[in-house]
């Protein structure tokens, strides 16, 4: 990695998204001051824009706003490395996801399961989900918290769903395909909580999992786990879950949905100062700027990530085509960097990059994929109080984001 200088102080950003009363920043935020030792001329940015969007102002609709409560969920839904901390590897799916409707329930459990939750007011939701490394993971959990009209249609969708769960249909063309009886379990210290044990194969394997649904408030909280060791090992690992679930979701103040296209897109300005992604390349999550709270579901390694980001004190993180840290000062900006420059470089295989050229204080790593396949360009710079963190296949690609994002944040 390079040797990290000093930079100066860049403006502060302010505003968050606190209960029903969402609030915007007045005017858009200061550039960070160019650092020093930075060669303008060499900052190549390629196709990328360097000029930050207009303001974004609100939703502008229900079903915009339906995204951004789902965002602002986030933080309130409990990691499953916060469960057990060797749940941390991203699985097939995607690590995290906003749930925007009934019809994306079958991304938190079976299809026959969210059936159960059919015709009912369903709001949003969020899910997050991670497996122990490896192969052959031993142990996945998937957390999710789904928000209905009300009480009393939350407590009908888990116990219609946990009702399903309990009588999977045997037929050829329904998923999974049950061998076993299903399970009740009881998840321990809760006992308001319904879980149903399935055993069923999935290609030369037979997997046991169990899918647990409990109502609280407008909300049913899901967890779905699986452990190689066993059927004791699920009901521990959901009962915990549910420990650290519970307060969380308690303390977050929903918005009503006849407010959600009044929400603000960008309230602290960071998102329009971030490199957009292409639209055919967006998601549920991207776009958007989290507390790091909710900004650990998208991280690679979020056990690793979480103390770097408490001791830079990151107050903002913003995730489009690259990922913006808004870190307390210059040099905790810089300190994060380092960080992650470190953490890429201890990965398998990892090798030694060209720098941004034009920025000296840059540094690039290349990252093995998964199984050794399809490499990943892991490039880190600073500007002012904000860490920038690319990630690009090809090498080119990740420093022109890098140059183009750091043009746009010094401006």
């Amino acid at each position: 990695m390079p040797q990290w200088k000093s930079l100066p102080v860049a403006g502060i950003l302010a505003a968050t998204l606190v209960g029903c009363s969402h609030t915007t920043t007045a005017g858009a935020p200061q550039p960070a001051p160019p650092s020093s030792g930075v060669t303008a001329a060499r900052l190549d940015a390629g196709r990328y824009p360097t000029a930050p969007l207009p303001p974004l102002g609100d939703a502008g609709s229900a079903r915009a706003g339906t995204l951004i409560e789902g965002r602002r969920m986030a933080a309130y839904v409990v990691g499953p490395w916060q469960a057990d901390a060797t749940l941390t590897a991203a699985g097939a799916q995607t690590t995290a996801t906003v749930i925007e409707s009934f019809d994306q329930l079958a991304r938190v459990v079976w299809a026959p399961i969210a059936g159960g939750a059919y015709g009912l007011p369903f709001v949003v939701g969020f899910s997050s989900e991670r497996q122990s490394p490896g192969t052959d993971p031993q142990m996945s959990l998937r957390n999710a918290v789904l928000r209905f009209a009300d009480a009393a249609m939350a407590s009908a969708a888990a116990q219609n769903m946990s009702a399903r769960a309990m009588s999977m249909p045997r037929v050829p063309s329904a998923t999974p395909i049950v061998t076993a009886p299903e399970q009740a379990i009881p998840i321990p210290g809760h006992p308001d909580a319904a879980g149903a044990l399935l055993t069923f194969q999935e290609g030369a394997q037979s997997v046991r999992e169990l899918t647990v649904f409990t109502s609280r408030g407008p909300y049913v909280l899901v967890q779905v786990a699986r452990c190689a060791s066993g059927p004791d090992c699920e009901a521990p690992l959901a009962a915990h879950t549910l420990d650290l679930q519970l307060p969380l979701i308690d303390a977050f103040s929903l918005t009503a949905p006849d407010q959600f296209a009044a929400l603000p897109l960008d309230p602290t300005g960071l998102v329009a100062r971030t490199l957009p992604l292409p639209p055919d390349q967006a998601t549920s999550t991207s776009g958007a700027a989290y507390p790091p709270a909710g900004a650990l579901h998208l991280e690679d390694d979020p056990v690793e990530a979480d103390p770097a980001l408490k001791a830079a004190g990151v107050g903002e993180v913003a995730v489009n085509l690259t990922t913006i840290y808004q870190a307390r000062d210059p040099a905790a900006a810089q300190t994060l960097a380092r960080s992650y420059g470190d953490a890429a470089a201890k990965t398998p295989a990892a090798q030694s990059a060209p720098a941004v050229p034009g920025l000296p204080q840059s540094g690039c790593t290349r990252v093995a994929g998964a199984n050794g396949l399809v490499p990943r360009y892991w490039c880190l710079a600073t500007a002012g109080r904000y860490t920038i963190k690319a990630v690009a296949r090809q090498l080119d690609n990740a420093h022109q984001q890098v140059a183009a994002q750091y043009r746009m944040l010094t401006g």
